[in-house]
């Protein structure tokens, strides 16, 4: 059961997965803060934004699960890789926060874990287990307390950025089975193909000059997992794979979904991040956007 906006709702609307061999060594939120359509931010919600630390999810955890999906089809490709391998896989979504890509293999068929740092998120996505296939436990990418080789295949939900790289590897390495499966996934807005998003997030630039966004960490200058994981002792043979959909957001469940942003409230004064909520809320009454892009990424490697 995906978490957010149902894909068959008819909001959604495909364009196509990219796949390509990134040739190397063959060897780790519609949430949170509502602004009300009357323009004004209510005290209660805004002190969440202003007690958020960088990486910190536990004040959005309640609201998380209306983030929009993952993109189906991505995961259909990654399963059917995954099972190329192994049949019946067991899967680990190591910070799994409510339980996004988890419940959506569950839904696909697929049994496993999902490991989450923070207690509040694990809590939620608990509440939302339709069917006992996943098992969840509080832990870190780092130390997720699984035994050794005890799985079929590791993803990480737009959540490798925020672990150690090298004690999440060493981790990873330990709980994979050989010839099992490695995927960092990431869901972003696309900034590449719809202009909406870049018009706010150039804003938000201009408004906040020095932030440093977490969007942009962990993937290096060239933007890709592909020479970490080629180059990883016991990895290789990454496959890129990515998709573009679009989904219709009102003002309100657009606003919440920057709300959820872990990142930006906690570079900038309780003002600032009032004044960003407010203006991207501006911004889209103005616009009115037909329709909002989001795009699924995933680079999936194979264990010796």
């Amino acid at each position: 059961m995906s978490e957010g906006f149902p894909i068959n709702s008819g909001m959604w609307r495909t364009h196509g997965i990219s796949t390509k061999l990134l040739h190397g060594n063959p060897r780790k939120h519609l949430c949170g803060i509502a602004i009300l359509t009357n323009r004004h931010v209510t005290e209660q919600k805004m002190q969440v934004a202003r007690s958020r630390s960088f990486g910190s999810f536990s004040e959005v955890a309640e609201f998380y699960p209306g983030r929009p999906p993952y993109s189906r089809r991505l995961l259909q490709s990654l399963i059917d890789q995954v099972k190329s391998v192994t049949e019946s896989p067991v899967f680990g979504d190591i910070g799994a926060g409510t339980g996004a890509i988890a419940y959506s293999l569950a839904d696909m068929g697929l049994s496993g874990y999902a490991v989450e740092p923070d207690r509040q998120m694990m809590e939620v996505g608990q509440r939302l287990n339709p069917t006992g296939a996943v098992s969840w436990i509080n832990a870190s990418g780092e130390c997720t307390g699984l035994a050794d080789g005890s799985l079929d295949w590791i993803c990480y939900s737009t959540s490798f950025h925020l672990t150690d790289t090298s004690e999440a590897l060493r981790e990873s390495m330990r709980i994979l089975r050989p010839g099992g499966s490695f995927t960092i996934t990431i869901l972003q807005s696309d900034l590449e193909t719809d202009p909406f998003h870049l018009e706010i997030e150039n804003r938000i630039r201009d408004m906040a000059p020095a932030l440093r966004r977490a969007r942009t960490l962990g993937l290096g200058p060239t933007g890709t997992y592909e020479p970490l994981l080629n180059q990883y002792p016991g990895f290789g043979n990454c496959i890129y794979l990515a998709t573009t959909e679009a989904i219709s957001m009102s003002e309100e469940q657009y606003v919440n979904f920057w709300a959820c942003s872990h990142d930006i409230p906690s570079q900038v004064a309780p003002e600032v991040w009032d004044s960003i909520l407010q203006m991207i809320a501006d911004t889209y009454r103005s616009r009115q956007p037909a329709g909002l892009r989001f795009r699924s990424r995933a680079w999936h490697a194979q264990r010796e």
